[in-house]
């Protein structure tokens, strides 16, 4: 190309001269590829031009933005750095707009380059679980066992913890895990002064969940195995320890709340009126000093006889999670070219790599944050309920001295005349 410049500033008679051509090719060469490495300067300090990444993460060093693990390419590093630098720079970076923006513009650039749909393009956020939503102090269902390890003793103080920042609504599950029954379970809420009791016996295997109803939060409802027996239920609002307690029991079945920070749950079994367990519960209310009975270590005057721990429990509860912030984006399908599933997959899986730190590293100092890809579930939840123990183990009894079970009585044509008795 330059050749043909430099000849075309000849005289006519000279262009066409062999050892002239020569010369200005040599020169036109050069410049040629002059030319070339200048463009490829020029190119690489475009960051939409450049077809290496090292030039372009070269220039988003500027910014303080590197490539991270989860890009697979060039495509997907620009999609990056085009969302974070619009939602910091432009927008703000903290407020819900930048986000917003951050989360459209990362997920639609990536879906380009990485050949996917998967997740629609965010023009606001939505209110309601099917759309893409922004949740402040998302809520998480927490559990813990009680005890971690065996079973809970009567009069036994554990701790449940609630981190959360608001008093959390609350359900208990007891199952019976010794050889006998236990009888008329009380489970209290020492640092709220809530308390219920379930009238009845839980045998060795069965499940009985106390948790607030479905159909109205602010009560409680019990099921053991499967059956309603909500009716058999009593709560205290302001349980009172002691020979003067437990006091009034609420007029409604009012479900409780774990305060915030510690709580200390009780359990022990407490007599009521027409329910077996004579030998197993407490003819009145203990105070929080009477313990079970422990070789040096429990006093004397406020201690009763060791009894077994019949049941174990699982505590839940549902925690508002302080300084924290989830975005939930509905991706119940995933698009790609034919042949390319697994491929898609993966992409998708960066994707949500991707937002989660996006997000993370924009929402603001301290504050903690998620992503999360909602893809189509179907759920069918299922209990599982003890039987029968297998295997089953027959026992006989019989008179000192005897080998065999006597029988009853003689009777025509059914005993033996040597082993029978007058009837």
């Amino acid at each position: 190309m330059r050749t043909d410049a430099v000849l075309s500033h000849l005289p006519t008679l000279y262009r066409e001269g062999e050892l002239l051509g020569a010369f200005a090719g040599t020169w036109g060469v050069q410049l040629d590829g002059l030319d070339e490495a200048g463009v490829s300067v020029q190119r690489a300090h475009w960051f939409d031009a450049t077809p290496d990444l090292d030039e372009a993460a070269a220039l988003a060093a500027l910014l303080d933005i590197p490539p991270e693990p989860f890009h697979a390419g060039l495509g997907e590093y620009r999609a990056w750095v085009h969302a974070v630098v619009r939602a910091r720079l432009q927008l703000g970076a903290v407020t819900r707009e930048a986000l917003r923006v951050l989360v459209s513009d990362y997920a639609d650039g990536f879906q380009r380059a990485a050949g996917i749909r998967t997740v629609g393009r965010v023009d606001a956020w939505s209110t309601e679980p099917a759309g893409p939503q922004l949740v402040d102090n998302p809520t998480r269902v927490r559990e813990t066992r009680l005890p971690q390890v065996g079973g809970w003793e009567p009069l036994a103080h554990l701790e449940v913890d609630n981190r959360g920042m608001d008093p959390a609504p609350w359900a208990v599950v007891l199952r019976g895990t010794g050889e006998q029954p236990e009888h008329s379970p009380v489970v209290v809420n020492r640092t709220t002064g809530h308390a219920v009791l379930f009238r009845g016996s839980l045998a060795p295997g069965q499940r009985l969940t106390i948790a607030p109803s479905a159909a109205d939060r602010s009560l409680l409802r019990a099921d053991l195995d499967g059956r309603d027996v909500t009716s058999r239920l009593t709560v205290w609002t302001d349980l009172r320890a002691g020979a003067d307690g437990p006091g009034e029991p609420a007029g409604t079945l009012v479900a409780g709340a774990l305060a915030r920070g510690t709580n200390v749950l009780w359990f022990l079994p407490l007599a009521t009126y027409d329910a077996p367990g004579l030998d197993r519960y407490l003819l009145a209310m203990a105070d929080d000093s009477l313990t079970q009975a422990r070789f040096d270590s429990t006093a004397f005057d406020r201690s009763l006889f060791a009894q077994p721990a019949l049941v174990a429990a699982r505590v839940a509860w549902v925690e508002a999670q302080p300084a924290t912030l989830e975005v939930r984006l509905p991706a119940s399908t995933l698009v790609s070219d034919a042949g390319a599933a697994d491929q898609a997959v993966l992409a998708r899986d960066r994707l949500e790599a991707g937002l989660d730190a996006a997000v993370e590293r924009t929402a603001g100092a301290g504050i903690a944050a998620d992503v999360v890809l909602r893809a189509f579930t179907e759920r069918q939840p299922g209990e599982a309920h003890l039987v029968g123990v297998w295997p089953r183990t027959f026992r006989e009894a019989g008179p000192t001295g005897a080998d065999a079970l006597p029988d009853s009585g003689a009777a025509f044509d059914v005993t033996d005349f040597d082993d029978s008795v007058l009837a």
